[in-house]
């Protein structure tokens, strides 16, 4: 079986198929995750490497602003791609 994807999702979805794997339910990134990480990973790289500005991402962690939708993505996509997870 192919992977689900946005082009196939709603054909599958009306087929039947399981699709719940299309979305990331069991991800969910508050700023206090990051937070509590700082100790031990380098938040500098990660904001420049998901294209954020740095100084707002530290401005952000260190305030306990809540993360926009886009900034949650770009860590989380980040992340995956060194094969990094966060769980609560």
């Amino acid at each position: 079986m192919s992977e689900t994807n946005k082009d196939n999702l709603e054909d599958r979805f009306d087929a039947g198929e399981r699709v719940i794997g299309f979305f990331d339910t069991d991800i969910v990134l508050t700023v206090d995750r990051p937070a509590d990480l700082a100790t031990i990973l380098n938040l500098s790289a990660i904001a420049r490497e998901s294209g954020m500005n740095v100084q707002t991402l530290q401005r952000k962690v260190r305030r306990r602003t809540p993360l926009s939708g886009d900034e949650t993505r770009k860590i989380i996509e980040t992340l995956k791609r060194h094969r990094l997870m966060t769980v609560a």
